[in-house]
C-alpha cells in the first residue's frame, strides 16, 4: 500500500470537508454545472461512513487536487458527480479510491482509529455495472497486486489515455486480472462476481469476516509505510500484509493461513531493500524473518555492475554479476555463501574468493524488436568452486574491467538451440518469446537433457510443460516437477 505526505494533507483536509457530508456527490468544480456522468456505490469495511471517493486520473494511487471527489454517507453510500467531460471521459479507465480518514465511521466497529485506503480497478476491466462500484477490501487486493506488478514491467506510465489507446495494454492488465480474481476466487470459494459485490447486503459473513482481517493488514501498511516515506533518503516505499504465501509461484505453504508482511523500499542512491517476515496472528509480533534482501546496480565503462544481498534460513548468500551493457553479449556471475553471517549489513562484505562457491558464464543476446515477435535468448554455464580460476573477487575486478574481457566467453554460442556444455558443472539455456495472444518461456537443462515450458495467455490463463527432447511436451501442475535441478 502506497502513501505519501501529501496524501496525508489531502485526507486531513477531505475529513475537515466531510463534516455534515452525506452520500450525495461533489466535485472538485464547485459550480453549480450539471454533472456529465454520475458513479455510485459504497465503500465497505463494515459500511464507511465520512470516507472520501474520488477517481485516481494520473495513476499515482492517491487522490489529487482537481480529481472528482464526494463523502460516503450512511451505509458507506456515495454518488459521485463528475462534471468534467475530459473526466467523465477517463471515468472507466481509471482506478476509483476510498481515502478512510481517523474519524470516518466504520458502521460495524466504529470511529476508525487509523487511516487507510481501498481502492477499485479501472470499471472497463470488472464484471460489473460500470456505473456502481462497492470498493472493499477485497477489490483493493486485487488492483494492489496488480499495480505492482505494472510497476515492474515493461509498460511504461499508465494513464487514461493509454489504456483507452492501447489494446496490448488493455489485454495485459485485464489479463493480470484475471489471474488475480482466480486466486482470491480459489481462496474464498466464490464466484468472481461476489468479489466485486456487497458482501454485506448479501449475507455473505464468511467473506465478510475475510474482508475484515484485510483491513488490519491494510491499516498498519498505511501507517507503516507513511513513517518510512518520511525518511529523506527514501523515494519509494511499499508495505503489505498478505495471509498465505508471498510469492504464489513457489509451491510450499501456497495455501498457507500464515500471515507474512513484506516490505520494499527504494533510495535516492537506487538501492533496493526487501524483507519479508512471518507475523503473528494480531499482526503485532515477527514470529520469523523469511528474507532480507538488498540490490544495488550501477552502470559505467560499459559494464553494468549488479549486488544481491541476502539473509535467508541457511545464512548469508550474496550474488555478484558484472554484464557487457548491450543487448547482446556475456557476463559473469558469482555466488557466496556464509553460513555464519545473519546480518544484512555484514553479508555486503561476503564477495571475496574465500566465500565463493560457484561461478557462471552468461550469454544473453535479442532478435532486436520491441514488443509483438521479440525473442530474447540466455544461457547459463556454471562451474563449481574448485574450477574458477579468474574473477574470484568479481566485486573488486569490477573497478579496472572493460567490457573487452569478458570477450573471451565468446567461444560460447548465444544461440538457443545450441547444446554443448563447454565441460561446466551444470548448462541452462532460455528463451523467452512475446507473440499476438501469448508469452512463452522455455528452459533447457542441457545437463540432463530435460525442457521445461510456461505459456502465460495474455488473458491470464497459464499452461505449463515437460519435455525430454523439445518436441513432445506433456502438461503438468508445477513447473519444477520438469527438473530435478537446474542452474541458478
Amino acid at each position: 500500500m502506497k502513501v505519501s505526505t501529501l496524501a496525508l494533507a489531502i485526507l486531513s483536509t477531505l475529513l475537515l470537508s466531510a463534516c455534515g457530508g452525506g452520500g450525495g456527490g461533489s466535485d472538485s468544480d464547485n459550480t453549480t454545472t450539471a454533472p456529465t456522468r454520475s458513479i455510485q456505490g459504497k465503500a465497505i469495511d463494515g459500511y464507511v461512513k465520512g470516507a472520501t471517493v474520488g477517481l485516481d486520473l494520473n495513476f499515482n494511487g492517491k487522490l489529487d487536487a482537481g480529481e472528482p471527489t464526494t463523502i460516503t454517507g450512511d451505509n458507506g453510500a456515495y454518488i459521485l458527480d463528475i462534471k468534467s467531460n475530459s473526466d467523465a471521459s477517463c471515468a472507466d479507465y481509471v482506478p476509483t479510491i476510498v481515502d478512510v480518514p481517523v474519524g470516518a465511521i466504520d458502521e460495524d466497529l466504529g470511529v476508525v482509529e487509523t487511516a487507510y485506503t481501498m481502492t477499485i480497478a479501472p470499471a472497463i476491466f470488472i464484471p460489473s455495472d460500470k456505473d456502481i462500484r462497492d470498493i472493499t477490501p477485497l477489490t483493493t487486493i486485487l488492483w494492489d497486486n496488480i499495480q505492482r506488478d505494472l510497476e515492474t514491467s515493461n509498460l511504461g506510465m499508465l494513464s487514461c489515455s493509454t489504456i483507452q489507446d492501447q489494446s496490448e495494454t488493455r489485454e495485459r492488465i485485464s489479463g493480470m486480472l484475471k489471474e488475480q480474481e482466480y486466486r482470491l476466487q480459489l481462496r474464498f470459494n466464490v464466484p468472481v462476481k461476489e468479489l466485486y459485490s456487497d458482501f454485506i447486503a448479501s449475507g455473505n459473513t464468511e467473506l465478510a469476516s475475510s474482508a475484515a482481517n484485510l483491513v488490519k493488514g491494510m491499516q498498519l501498511s498505511y501507517e507503516e509505510t507513511r513513517v518510512m516515506l518520511q525518511d529523506p533518503n527514501v523515494v519509494y516505499a511499499d508495505v503489505e500484509y498478505m495471509q498465505g504465501h508471498w510469492n504464489h509461484m513457489m509451491e510450499d505453504e501456497t495455501n498457507s493461513t500464515h500471515w507474512h508482511r513484506v516490505t520494499r523500499v527504494q533510495y535516492k542512491d537506487k538501492s533496493t531493500t526487501a524483507r519479508i517476515e512471518r507475523m503473528s496472528d494480531d499482526l503485532t509480533t515477527v514470529v520469523k524473518t523469511m528474507e532480507d534482501s538488498m540490490k544495488r546496480e550501477r552502470t559505467e565503462r560499459g559494464l553494468t555492475l549488479l549486488e544481491n544481498f541476502a539473509i535467508e534460513p541457511d545464512g548469508c548468500n550474496s550474488v555478484i554479476e558484472v554484464v557487457q551493457a548491450s543487448t547482446d553479449g556475456y557476463g559473469l556471475r558469482n555466488q557466496h555463501h556464509a553460513a555464519d553471517i545473519t546480518s544484512l549489513q555484514d553479508c555486503q562484505d561476503v564477495t571475496n574468493s574465500t566465500s565463493l562457491t560457484a561461478q557462471t558464464i552468461l550469454t544473453f543476446r535479442t532478435n532486436g524488436l520491441e514488443h509483438i515477435g521479440k525473442i530474447d535468448e540466455g544461457g547459463q554455464f556454471r562451474f563449481d568452486e574448485k574450477d574458477i580460476y579468474t574473477n574470484r573477487d568479481l566485486a573488486l575486478d569490477f573497478e579496472t574491467m572493460s567490457p573487452e574481457d569478458l570477450d573471451q566467453y565468446n567461444y560460447i554460442s548465444q544461440d538457443f538451440t545450441d547444446s554443448f556444455t563447454h565441460n561446466s558443472t551444470s548448462a541452462l539455456r532460455n528463451q523467452a518469446t512475446n507473440l499476438e495472444d501469448r508469452y512463452i518461456w522455455i528452459d533447457r537443462d542441457l545437463t540432463q537433457g530435460l525442457w521445461s515450458k510456461i505459456i502465460q495467455f495474455k488473458s491470464g490463463i497459464y499452461e505449463n510443460y515437460c519435455s525430454d527432447d523439445g518436441t513432445t511436451w506433456t502438461p503438468t501442475d508445477v513447473i519444477s516437477k520438469c527438473m530435478n535441478s537446474s542452474v541458478e
